[in-house]
């Protein structure tokens, strides 16, 4: 995979690569997490890019982190230290705070020799990324990460004929450049001046440094016509879910997103007289029942749900099988699938309903998860647990096992 990017010599064992994407353009969510990334530029290549490649997107990422991490850090130092390994590799770097990693990556398969030999890594983001793209540049990591054994070929294959055959396919020569008709000359270099025969000759040979091959970032671009804008988004928080889902239900018909529904509502849904649903930000699922004076604005509601008469829904996702009784009003929430709500509610901005809950009749409230579990202490077995993150000034002490 990276290999055919032309990053790395065909000789090395393969790199990875992870998608990330700006939070502060297209769909912005309000206290959306995000992630301090740092990247350096590709070398140019010897074939030019066509004028559809990916590669004017890709870029080496040499830190991962999350900004809470970046927060921790320049609070406690009152700066942010770069460790001077990372400007001699790189002389030019691009951070970056307002991105998000989407967890979509693609892995070579050392990479599960790499996690085993790291017991201690529990987030692929900032310990098995951030700790790959780290020891690309800051000495001493590799061999405590247990790189210097896994990424010897010898080593990788050992003992393991399934593995062979796979890194045989992985690691097979193939120099896609060689195969072109374009090529960049070379500028001319001076030849070496010789030693002088007086001078002494040093025989030791340095023992040569394990090649650790890039991790590559593909940070989605965003696209001068809204129009023409693909959405990436991990949806992991409520909020996240009622913004993505209502940006969905916007999408029109005639979109090219392969998300968008080719009909708002679905032909089995029974739409009573004397209902006002708005035509171009409402979707409706198979089998949902509207009852009459009934009003419906920026809402996508899912199949197989009864919404009672003289209701009003505005900006609101209500999942499947839901039950919504006469004369609510539900404002900027999120009901949970085959819940209930009772009639005459009244649910305010950030209001979710547990799935299976049912909510008593005249329930009135804003910001509140009724039907939720309350009172877990989600530090339970935390405390046992040793931080392992570094910052890039920090020392060189790796989470692997000595």
């Amino acid at each position: 995979m990276v290999h055919a990017a032309g990053v790395v010599g065909s000789s090395a064992a393969a790199g990875g690569l992870g998608v990330w994407y700006p939070t502060k353009s297209g769909l912005v969510v309000t206290g959306e997490e995000t992630n301090f990334l740092t990247t350096a530029q590709l070398s140019q290549p010897t074939v030019p890019s066509s004028s559809n490649s990916l590669r004017p997107n890709l870029s080496e990422v040499v830190s991962s982190s999350t900004t809470d991490t970046l927060n921790d850090i320049t609070e406690s130092k009152k700066s942010f230290p770069i460790r001077h390994g990372l400007l001699r590799k790189h002389g030019k770097i691009r951070m970056l705070t307002t991105t998000r990693d989407a967890h979509i990556y693609l892995f070579p398969y050392w990479t599960l020799d790499f996690i085993n030999q790291n017991p201690k890594f529990d987030s692929i983001s900032e310990d098995v990324v951030g700790w790959w793209a780290k020891a690309t540049w800051q000495d001493g990591l590799v061999p405590k990460l247990g790189l210097d054994h896994i990424l010897q070929p010898s080593s990788r294959v050992k003992g393991n004929p399934e593995a062979d055959e796979m890194y045989n396919d992985i690691d097979e020569d193939v120099d896609i450049a060689s195969l072109s008709t374009t090529h960049i000359s070379n500028l001319l270099t001076p030849p070496s001046t010789p030693p002088s025969p007086s001078s002494p000759t040093n025989t030791k040979t340095p023992k040569p440094r394990t090649a650790v091959p890039p991790f590559l970032c593909y940070l989605h671009p965003v696209s001068s016509s809204p129009s023409q804008q693909t959405t990436i988004r991990r949806v992991d928080t409520t909020p996240l879910l009622l913004s993505l889902s209502l940006h969905l239900a916007f999408l029109p018909t005639d979109s090219p997103c392969p998300l968008a529904t080719k009909q708002k509502i679905h032909p089995t849904a029974t739409i009573a007289a004397r209902t006002t649903i708005s035509p171009t930000d409402v979707l409706i699922g198979a089998n949902t029942t509207i009852n009459q004076f009934t009003t419906i604005k920026n809402s996508v509601v899912g199949a197989n749900c009864v919404i009672g008469q003289n209701v009003k829904l505005t900006r609101c996702v209500i999942m499947d099988d839901v039950e919504i009784g006469e004369k609510c009003q539900l404002t900027g929430c999120v009901v949970g699938w085959r819940s209930k709500v009772g009639k005459g509610c009244k649910l305010g901005e950030g209001s979710e309903v547990a799935p299976g809950y049912a909510v008593e009749e005249g329930v009135e409230g804003a910001g509140e998860v009724l039907g939720g579990f309350e009172g877990l202490d989600e530090d339970v077995g935390s405390g046992e647990e040793e931080e392992d993150q570094e910052d890039m000034e920090g020392d060189d002490t790796a989470p692997a096992d000595e």
